[in-house]
């Protein structure tokens, strides 16, 4: 019975898992790599409403958790997080959708784009290939990236980036069935 309830305690923690965008910049004790940034890294967190702890090294080895269960848990915490997300379309003058908005209050918005389904959510609008990006945790630009005019939005997405007391990243990141890649960034202009 004992050792039902440890282990039940420890599946509870992981169950609130969630992989949290972070620049670079603020060196946590644990992180995993993004392809094709050195700006912005993902760090694995316990997220209870809007209270955001980082695990450490040691968090991960006491509940026994590996890249494989962190992955596991935290897509499906970011699919918990998409279904909640409702997106606001942007369209240019000719009433044509040149972006989506996703915001809210919660720290894990970001982390939506991690969810397997996230692509999906947006192919009937956007197509198949989709950028993304996430200039602070509570904030996600989504565009096509086939025909995409997300540079127009540089001056938006930066100003999101500097006002954030949590700000994410100044990159846009491409949508692949094996996660997010980096493949630009916003500059000032």
């Amino acid at each position: 019975m004992l050792l039902f309830v440890i282990a039940h305690a420890a599946s509870a923690e992981e169950a609130s898992l969630q992989l949290v965008f972070q620049p670079a910049f603020m060196r946590p004790d644990y992180a995993l790599a993004i392809p094709g940034t050195k700006e912005t890294i993902l760090t694995p967190a316990r997220i209870e409403g809007e209270d955001v702890t980082f695990l450490k090294k040691a968090d991960i080895e006491r509940l026994k958790l590996n890249l494989d269960s962190i992955r596991r848990v935290s897509a499906a915490s970011a699919s918990a997080e998409l279904a909640k997300l409702k997106p606001t379309f942007v369209r240019d003058g000719k009433g044509v959708i040149q972006y989506a908005l996703l915001a809210s209050d919660s720290p894990a918005t970001a982390s939506a784009t991690l969810a397997p389904d996230f692509a999906d959510k947006f192919a009937d609008t956007f197509g198949p290939d989709i950028l993304v990006a996430i200039p602070t945790r509570y904030r996600i630009y989504v565009y096509p990236a086939l025909a995409s005019h997300f540079q127009d939005t540089a001056e938006q997405v930066l100003n999101d980036y500097e006002i954030s007391g949590y700000p994410v990243s100044k990159e846009v990141f491409r949508v692949t069935p094996k996660g997010l890649e980096a493949i630009g960034k916003f500059e000032s202009q």
